[in-house]
């Protein structure tokens, strides 16, 4: 087992305004924190768009809801993205993430999951979590093993991920 050096890490909801500029990969310099090279990742904006569409029309650039997107904030920089795929089913969260390539390898994408696994287990109607990733992405399921989760089973594309949340 590894030693990784601790990681201070922040988890900053994004807002419409936040999510439809990551999805341009555009950055607002009075608005938004730094963004480390790299980021946003097609992940990300994928994410983000999702998430866009996810919050509706209702409501204005500063509208959020908890089962969204997270930047992943290392020293006040964004080297990341990390949320659900939307509201629980069942009491059932995805989860999904991704980090720049030079924040891989030290403990951030795991520090991030735990983090946001506290978020999970404080919300409301939320049990269970998952996720999956492709079977050559050995770090997340490094990740995703490293925070709990158990594999569950696989299909052509993803290996399945999921656990209890302590409550």
């Amino acid at each position: 087992m590894r030693h990784h050096a601790s990681v201070d890490l922040e988890l900053r909801l994004t807002n419409r305004g936040m999510a439809k500029r990551v999805v341009k990969g555009r950055r607002d310099d009075s608005a938004d924190p730094p963004w480390a090279v790299g980021y946003p990742l097609d992940g990300d904006q994928k994410a983000c768009a999702a998430y866009v569409g996810q919050l509706g029309l209702a409501g204005g650039g500063g509208k959020s809801v908890p089962f969204g997107y997270y930047q992943i904030l290392e020293a006040g920089i964004v080297v990341g993205g990390i949320g659900f795929h939307g509201p629980p089913r069942d009491g059932l969260v995805e989860v999904g993430y991704g980090v720049v390539p030079s924040v891989r390898r030290r403990g951030v994408a795991t520090a991030a999951l735990r983090l946001l696994l506290d978020v999970a287990s404080e919300l409301d109607g939320v049990r269970r979590v998952c996720g999956r990733t492709s079977e050559d992405n050995v770090a997340s399921q490094k990740v995703m093993l490293g925070v709990g989760m158990e594999l569950v089973g696989r299909d052509p594309d993803f290996l399945h991920y999921e656990m209890e949340l302590a409550r």
